[in-house]
């Protein structure tokens, strides 16, 4: 009972730790759109945003055991940029509307559309696999065929 008890407190502390740095990655990813070098913008923050937003999915997938967990990160990263997209009373935009600001959308929401497809896609023979049973274990030796016996 002890283990149970243990592993329920490491997925839900994944799935704690993970979210946050959802989070955390959005709040970088949104202050990083207006990143221009010698006056070209350089959409660091779609990278970012993309790769970032897969890979977390992995990682809450991995530590929590489930697949639903994708939907934990993203929806704390459409959280943060839907936040950050709108703009308050004084005016102040966090996410632009030019070029860096639509690729970290577009980046971002398809890091996690891969994500989402890689958890969730339907498993062709998945069915066929389980009515079958396990599948039988391989022989340390091959047996001869009927022509190949003296």
């Amino acid at each position: 009972m002890r283990e149970k008890g243990l592993e329920t407190a490491i997925r839900v502390g994944g799935a704690v730790v993970v979210t946050a740095a959802a989070l955390l990655a959005a709040v970088l990813e949104s202050f990083l759109v207006p990143y221009y070098i010698a006056g070209i913008a350089v959409p660091v923050a779609g990278a970012i945003a993309f790769v970032a937003n897969w890979r977390l999915a992995a990682l809450a997938v991995y530590w929590t055991g489930g697949r639903w967990s994708v939907v934990l990160t993203s929806a704390a990263w459409f959280a943060v940029v839907l936040a950050a997209s709108m703009p308050t009373d004084g005016g102040s935009l966090v996410i632009t509307s030019g070029f860096n600001g639509y690729v970290l959308l577009l980046a971002g929401t398809a890091g996690i559309a891969l994500a989402l497809w890689q958890y969730f896609r339907p498993r062709p023979n998945a069915e066929v696999r389980a009515a079958r049973g396990p599948a039988a274990p391989a022989q340390a030796t091959p047996t001869a065929t009927k022509e190949s016996r003296p």
